[in-house]
């Protein structure tokens, strides 16, 4: 079922207002902090309103819906903010503008700030049950995500600070081994924290050896012919085209195309501006 709460579909103004200080202050945001709070406010009134629009059988809701996305977007482009609930709404008002690839692209940009809200899981779901493409995920990466859930569940917020938590007590209790050399149970506690410490950072590692070598990202396109090479020359590579929603990972790129993996294994070529990675 889809649901439009997170805490709630709308976004606090002032939540934006505040964000707006600290980025204006950095220099990355060319919007001022009124500017990005009026945009949030307008984007807010507008998705209500298309709301309400829809709920009566206004088609001119779609209007309001494609009004809010093009705010919220500003505010990710110009004003350089990046958080959950931002990229949440986004989705939500892609899925009602029936924009199945911009839906699931942010809702994958949501799930990098929070992973496990169950309304953005339940959402993104239901929003992948309804892409045309339904290509099967490998059973060793299921099986892999079920024995370290952890890896995948937990942001990697909680992961640095659960590393530096555990390497923090590793040494604790290292000390106090050296203080009190009897205490047996002082050892265990030592290698218990320094796995834990171990095993939080390699996750870390991992994350970023995947942020640099594999690429999330989404086909845009409502169809999409994926070609054996980098040019319209090549012979397609399935006999179907491609459709909005279809998610892969960027093997490479080569003007404007781009080599792509989908999660079935399968590689293949499409245009650049036919897709969109979850991070750019």
């Amino acid at each position: 079922m889809f649901s439009t709460s997170l805490p709630s579909v709308v976004l606090s103004a002032a939540i934006f207002f505040l964000a707006a200080l600290g980025a204006c202050a950095q220099g990355k945001s060319t919007l001022t902090a009124m500017q990005a709070a009026a945009l949030c406010q307008e984007a807010e009134q507008l998705f209500n309103a298309g709301n309400d629009k829809y709920a009566a059988g206004d088609v001119a809701a779609l209007d309001d819906w494609r009004k809010a996305a093009a705010r919220y977007e500003r505010l990710v482009n110009e004003g350089d903010y990046h958080n959950g609930a931002l990229f949440y709404n986004l989705g939500n008002i892609y899925f009602r503008l029936d924009d199945i690839g911009r839906a699931i692209l942010n809702y994958r940009r949501a799930q990098q700030f929070i992973p496990r809200d169950p309304n953005l899981l339940r959402n993104l779901a239901f929003v992948r049950s309804r892409c045309r493409d339904h290509v099967p995920e490998p059973e060793r990466i299921r099986v892999l995500k079920t024995v370290f859930f952890w890896h995948y569940d937990l942001p990697p917020s909680w992961r640095e600070n659960g590393f530096l938590a555990t390497f923090a007590a590793a040494w604790v209790f290292a000390l106090l081994c050296l203080w009190r050399r009897q205490r047996h149970w002082l050892r265990w506690c030592t290698a218990a924290f320094a796995f834990l410490a171990l095993a939080l950072a390699s996750s870390l590692v991992v994350d970023e050896w995947n942020r640099q070598k594999h690429r999330p990202g989404v086909i845009l396109g409502e169809s999409v012919t994926a070609r054996k090479g980098d040019s319209d020359s090549y012979e397609p590579s399935f006999t179907e085209p491609l459709h909005a929603g279809t998610e892969f990972t960027l093997i490479g790129s080569r003007g404007e195309w781009l080599e792509i993996a989908l999660s079935d294994g399968r590689t293949c070529w499409v245009r650049r501006h036919q897709a969109e990675l979850v991070n750019p």
